[in-house]
């Protein structure tokens, strides 16, 4: 029996309000997944519907484990048959099994990531004769306004006949006509882009209604967390699932809405579900189990502007704690060799080791000079949501031969891979190959032995290359283990060979160990499956690829395919990188007018509250104790520009602070020339993007 007395009385209200709608409210660090675990574990236990008819929806794929995981511990095997999944999964999942209904071929449909959609695009705005002059006086280039309007369009559910309905000037109209092309080119490749796993996914449902009654029917009790991110597609989305039965529970917190620039709609939690389902109770979790109080304190007076904050006041469980530090510095040098030396003095005096501090900052660029402070002094650091694992340009190749041996019609990997390793097939090679078509694809390189209008080694070179494709790869992916394939596409083309010649062959050569060892999971399937051995490894293969392509475009951190990660020494990330995590120390940097918040939020309103929702998620991941930093002088691009303090800094009520004072005798002596990075950026420790 499912024991409850672990619980306060309000999780414990929201858990046992099964039936119906229910809006919770969860501040930071009051329970939230342990609440909304617990309350479809009670939803099984009270005999309301099968474990088939529960749907979790959550924001990550790591979140969706976790989730499956606490689940487990409540209710055993009964978590294995519950849909814990992500949004973009959701679609995936729809619209792999309604494709048709679309106008796509049923089977392998194929998801493009932002490179490929964007080689897309540009295909589109040059066909449709789109040159920048009107554009040129954009700040961004041409091809990233027009994704930017695009993604949008999407989230808000517009077709390209909407668009066109909807816009209408001659920037629109100009956008409205590449947005139409680029789709007929997604449909041609039998693929949709991110936006639209959400948009067609809607689409089927509206369109469709026995499609829909049949999802209603199997979805008869669904959950949304972080539901203060969802976009206005992934609510309409979620709206049409729970429609019928209105068994549905969203948890959230409007204080800690930071998304708006990926399409977050804030406006889902303060209105839309209130409108919708205006019989739903709410409850506030209020009780907050992870900072001190004079760190919440000091949180919720920077957000206590906000009209809806009031709503989810939190109270501490933590005893008041020491003051959260002021620290002013005359330079981002100095500011970041304080917080070295503060870390250092943490460590020595053990106090706490460099696991337990977090170092948080408004901009990737702000990390930067702190890296070098810490790589100079040999402080150990993990950046968080750099450049993520799948983004790797060795990850994705590897990856491209995958989805190439699976479908052979995946023009977008076969344009990635067809000289990589260099195998002579360069660019005036492809455009031979491609007989005028406008992108390379399947009918480029088959029938080539009829083919007499190329150069010999052109010729001798592709047939090489179909031939590895088509007979020697097709055949070892049904032969081989999962793990082992990984290895034998290494070898076979040469691609191992090719890395170590790379001058960061060793951390490529490790990213590559680490895509082997993801297919592990995915090849136990198929030893546990009766079916047809090697067509069993092929759907494995699908259904890996499939994991991978539908993660959100917006996990941060090292692999989210479930691995775990082991954070080494300090964590550096900006904000928006950690949301969800909690460290002992943090030290939130560049606290400062232009900085934090940041100059383009600063020219509206809406930019405004949102940076100040950012604040009280910084401030809100430190528990024992919270240091403010800012410089009065910061180097940006080539320029050293003055900055006023942040006004989140005159927000913290003067008790529940300390103002320390850092003169250069109480850091570490300076370690970095006070000139702009003194480091090229790609000579920093990143790996290389893909």
């Amino acid at each position: 029996m499912l024991e409850l007395e672990s619980l306060n009385d309000k999780q414990r209200e929201a858990v046992e309000r099964i039936d119906g709608p229910l809006l919770v409210l969860a501040g930071a660090g009051s329970g939230k997944t342990r609440t909304l675990t617990y309350r479809i574990a009670n939803i099984l236990e009270q005999g309301r519907v099968s474990p088939h008819g529960v749907l979790a929806i959550t924001f990550t794929r790591k979140a969706a484990w976790e989730m499956r995981r606490r689940l487990g511990e409540l209710v055993g095997k009964q978590a294995e048959d519950i849909t814990a999944t992500t949004f973009h999964s959701l679609g995936f999942k729809l619209l792999s099994a309604e494709a048709g209904a679309l106008g796509y071929k049923p089977d392998k449909l194929v998801v493009y990531d932002a490179v490929e959609a964007q080689r897309l695009l540009f295909r589109a705005m040059q066909e449709m004769n789109v040159n920048g002059t009107r554009w040129a006086l954009e700040t961004v280039a041409p091809i990233t306004k027009v994704t930017s309007v695009i993604e949008r369009a999407k989230d808000n559910l517009y077709s390209p006949e909407d668009f066109v309905r909807v816009k209408g000037d001659f920037f629109e109209e100009s956008i409205a006509k590449v947005y139409r092309r680029y789709q007929q080119l997604l449909m041609e490749n039998n693929a949709v882009d991110y936006g639209d796993l959400i948009r067609l996914a809607v689409q089927l449902l509206r369109q469709n209604p026995s499609t829909l009654e049949f999802y209603q029917n199997l979805f008869r009790y669904v959950s949304v967390d972080e539901f203060q991110d969802t976009s206005f597609a992934q609510y309409q989305l979620v709206r049409h699932l729970v429609w019928r039965n209105r068994n549905l529970c969203c948890v959230g917190s409007p204080v800690q809405a930071i998304y708006s620039w990926r399409g977050a709609d804030i406006h889902n939690i303060l209105d839309r579900f209130r409108e919708d389902f205006n019989d739903a109770p709410m409850v506030v979790l209020s009780h907050n189990y992870r900072s001190t109080s004079t760190i919440l304190d000091a949180a919720q007076a920077v957000v206590s502007d906000l009209p809806y904050h009031d709503a989810e006041r939190l109270q501490s469980d933590n005893g008041e704690g020491a003051a959260v530090v002021i620290v002013p510095l005359n330079t981002d040098y100095d500011e970041a060799n304080f917080i070295a030396s503060e870390i250092k003095r943490f460590d020595d005096e053990r106090f706490c080791g460099p696991e337990d501090c977090a170092v948080l900052f408004r901009t990737r660029t702000q990390g930067r000079l702190l890296e070098q402070v810490f790589m100079h002094l040999g402080l150990s650091y993990t950046l968080v949501g750099d450049f993520k694992f799948f983004e790797r340009r060795e990850v994705k190749d590897i990856l491209a031969y995958l989805r190439l041996v699976h479908d052979m019609l995946d023009a977008g990997a076969l344009q990635r891979i067809i000289n990589r390793p260099p195998r002579g097939l360069g660019t005036a090679a492809i455009q031979k190959l491609q007989r005028g078509e406008p992108e390379l694809n399947f009918d480029s390189i088959s029938g080539l032995h009829r083919r007499d209008d190329l150069p010999p080694k052109v010729k001798e070179a592709a047939m090489a290359f179909a031939d590895l494709l088509f007979d020697d790869l097709a055949m070892a992916v049904k032969e081989k283990p999962l793990p082992e394939f990984v290895d034998y596409v290494l070898e076979q083309t040469g691609y191992r060979a090719w890395v170590q010649k790379d001058p960061d062959a060793k951390r490529r050569l490790a990213n590559l160990r680490l895509l082997r060892a993801m297919t592990t999971r995915y090849e136990n399937t198929v030893t546990a499956t009766n079916a047809n051995l090697g067509d069993a490894r092929e759907e494995a293969l699908g259904t890996f690829l499939t994991d991978i392509a539908t993660m959100s475009v917006v996990e941060g951190g090292d692999p989210d395919v479930g691995l775990p990660t082991e954070a080494k020494g300090v964590t550096m990330a900006t904000i928006h990188a950690v949301k969800g995590l909690e460290f002992p120390v943090v030290f939130l940097a560049g606290l400062e007018e232009g900085i934090f918040p940041h100059a383009k939020a600063m020219k509206t309103a809406e930019g405004m509250e949102e940076e100040t929702r950012l604040a009280y998620v910084a401030m809100t991941r430190a528990m024992s104790l919270l240091y403010l930093t800012y410089a009065r002088s910061r180097v940006v691009g080539d320029e050293v520009k003055e900055h006023a303090p942040s006004r989140f800094l005159a927000a913290i009520p003067k008790h529940l602070i300390e103002r320390r004072t850092a003169t250069r005798e109480s850091v570490l002596p300076m370690v970095v020339e006070e000139t702009p990075l003194a480091i090229p950026i790609d000579e920093v420790q990143h790996a290389e993007s893909g």
